[in-house]
Parts: structure tokens; sequence; C-alpha cells
């Protein structure tokens, strides 16, 4: 044991006491105990964080700095700001841990929520033939895309793992291609949105021109060799932990991005032009077809600014230096993003005026059909046994 201090010190002593050419800082032991060795003039220091000091153990992966200035000489004093006491450490990994699983919680109940809100919107599109026309089909079509981005998610929740995602099996890369694409389409069909609302107000004679297949294109078909595109580029560059996340200088991922920036931003366009001609021409027209026009632009100005700021969230997520921020980010981030099927389905079918009156006639028919029926029932399920009769008999026999 002692010559294993003996050594110990040995090495300490040779760390701390070597020599360089030119100007140097001399080594130097500051207040803390952190050995300072000699160092080139200019260069910035790096030492792991003290182990202990005045009884307190401290976290020694992080690290302290101090700067050998151009003179030769030490900085006053070393940067200690990322060494914390393991206690405050432990505190912090607990915080953040504690905000996480409620932060997974929200996630979830807002994807159920969305998912079972999505599918009742579905139904209701599916079953009312009376309203299908162009506009209601985009609706069913953004719909449709959200159910399914929310359904490959549950997918990519109860099937990855680390496990998982280290062996980078070929399944799990096709499930994360299938949840990026239906995330694309969502987009995609945002634009149809646009678009359609666009072509009705500004150029209001052409919706005649339009065409189911040409959304479905749109929303369905231009998605898919984005998504191709974006898979050989992971393959080829980046072909690890089943294409979740993004290597360092690699930048892959762009390539189904750009486009979803691009729409949102023609969208942005198409909004600015289509509430400037509200304002003027459409003001004053109290058409049924302009009626429904404004709701679906005010459903559109609501909708498209909420997917895209959560998607812009994704750019600028705090680093790990601010807590408050990192937590705020957290929860702002995980009701936006649960809760977008919730919304669509919200402002583009339950507050469907068409929709609405749709399913209020068919209740009304409903209880009109379940009316008649009862009285029906009832009329045919009057007294006539044979008990009844026979009394009713005798009464007559008694008089006479």
């Amino acid at each position: 044991m002692s010559l294993i201090l003996v050594q110990s010190s040995l090495l300490h002593f040779l760390f701390c006491h070597l020599s360089l050419d030119g100007v140097y800082c001399d080594l130097s032991v500051d207040g803390i105990g952190t050995c300072w060795p000699r160092s080139a003039a200019g260069e910035l220091v790096s030492r792991p964080c003290p182990e202990q000091f005045n009884g307190i153990h401290y976290n020694t992966t992080n690290r302290v700095y101090r700067e050998c200035q151009v003179n030769g000489s030490w900085a006053a004093r070393g940067n200690y700001s990322q060494c914390c006491p393991f206690s405050l450490y432990f505190l912090f990994q607990r915080k953040s841990k504690v905000h996480y699983q409620v932060a997974v919680i929200i996630n979830y109940l807002g994807h159920c929520i969305s998912l079972g809100a999505l599918l009742l919107a579905f139904t209701l599109f599916m079953r009312l033939r009376s309203i299908r026309c162009l506009r209601n089909i985009i609706h069913w079509n953004l719909i449709s895309a959200f159910i399914l981005r929310n359904a490959t998610w549950f997918i990519v929740q109860l099937t990855m793992n680390p496990a998982v995602t280290e062996k980078n099996q070929v399944w799990c890369r096709l499930v994360t291609a299938g949840y990026n694409y239906f995330h694309v389409t969502n987009f995609f069909w945002m634009f149809g949105e646009g678009c359609y609302l666009h072509t009705a107000v500004v150029l209001t004679y052409s919706t005649d021109k339009l065409r189911k297949w040409m959304f479905i294109c749109i929303g369905w078909g231009i998605p898919f060799p984005i998504i191709v595109a974006w898979a050989f580029g992971k393959l080829y560059y980046d072909n690890e932990k089943c294409w979740f996340g993004k290597r360092a200088g690699v930048y892959t991922d762009y390539i189904y991005q750009g486009p979803m920036i691009l729409v949102l931003l023609i969208n942005f366009v198409f909004l600015f032009n289509i509430v400037r001609i509200l304002m003027t021409k459409l003001r004053a027209s109290t058409t049924s077809e302009t009626i429904q026009y404004r709701k679906a632009v005010k459903a559109t100005l609501v909708l498209l600014p909420l997917l895209g700021i959560t998607y812009m969230l994704f750019f600028v997520n705090p680093g790990g230096e601010d807590e408050v921020a990192r937590i705020v980010f957290i929860y702002f981030n995980s009701i936006l993003e649960s809760f977008q099927g919730f919304f669509v389905s919200v402002f583009y079918c339950f507050l469907n005026s068409e929709v609405r009156s749709a399913v209020r006639k068919r209740w009304i028919r409903w209880q009109d059909r379940h009316s008649i029926r009862s009285r029906v029932i009832r009329a045919t399920s009057l007294p006539t046994s044979p008990s009844r009769v026979s009394f009713h008999s005798i009464k007559q026999s008694s008089n006479l």
C-alpha cells in the first residue's frame, strides 16, 4: 500500500513539474487545491473539478478552467462555475427526471385524446355523405393523416428502446420512416387546405377546375419521394440508432424538414393574401359559401400557426445550461405536439357548421323514427288476451 502511495506522489510531482519551452505559466496550486501544470502562454487549461472541498463532495466529471495569459502568468482565479456539489447535482437530476416523466404522461394523454377525437371526426365525415364536397374531403384527408401519425407515434413509443436502437434493425428503421412520412403528410395536407382556400377566395371562379386527385397527389404523393430520398441519405450517411436523431455534421434530416418549412412559409403567404381579400372583397357578402370560406379561414389561421410554432420549436430547443428554460420547453412542446390532432378535429369537424347541421338532421330523423316505432309498438300491443274477452262476455251475460 505504501509503495502505491509513493508511486502516486511521484507521478503527481512529475506531472506538476513538467517544463515547457518558450513562454509559459509556472506550475500553480490554487486556494482550492487544484494543481495547474506548466502550460503554454495563451492556453486555456482545464482540470477536473475537485473531489472534495470544505467537506463537500463535487461531481468530478465536470471541468474547471483557468487561462494561462500571454505574459506567462495565470489568471487571478479559475472558472469553477460548472462544479456542482453532488447533492445539488443529484437534485437537478431528480427534478429533470420528474419533469420528463410528467411530460411523458402529458404526451400519452394528449395523443390518446387526439386519437379519440380524430377517429370520431373521421367517422362523422365517412357517415355524413350529404356534406361530401371537395373542401370537406380535404378536411377528411387531413384528419386521416393525423390519425396515421398518432398511430405510428404510439408504435414508436411502444417498440423503441435503447436496446432496439443500438441493434438498428430494418423494422425499426421502417417504423421511423413511416412516422416521418405521416409527419410530412400533415404539412402537405395543411398546404392543400391553404391551396384550396387561396383558390376559392382569391381566384373566385377557379374552384370548378380543382379535382380531388390533385390534392391526393399533393397530400399523399409528394411526401413519398421526399421520405425515400431521406431514407437513402440516412442509409449511406447516418445509418444508426434506427434513424432517430442525427450525427454531428450530417444534415440528412433537412431532406424532409426543408420541404416542411417551405410549405409552411407558402401557407403563411396564402393566409396573408386570403385575409387581405376577405377584409375587402368578401366583407359585405353573406352567401352560405362565403360564410363557409370565412370559417375555414379562421380555422386555418388558428391551426397553421399552431402547427408551425410546434415544429419551429425543434429548432430553438434550449440547451442544458438554463434549467427553467428547458423545463418550460418540455411542457410547452409536449402540450402543443400531443394535442394537435384534437385541435384539428375541433376546428375542421366539430365546429364545422355543415357537419353540425347534418348531425342535427340525423339526430332528429332518428328521434322521429324511434318515436313512430314506439307508437306502432304501443298500438300493436293492446291487451287482447282470452282472459279479458272471457271476462267481458261474462259481464254481458250477467247483464242479460
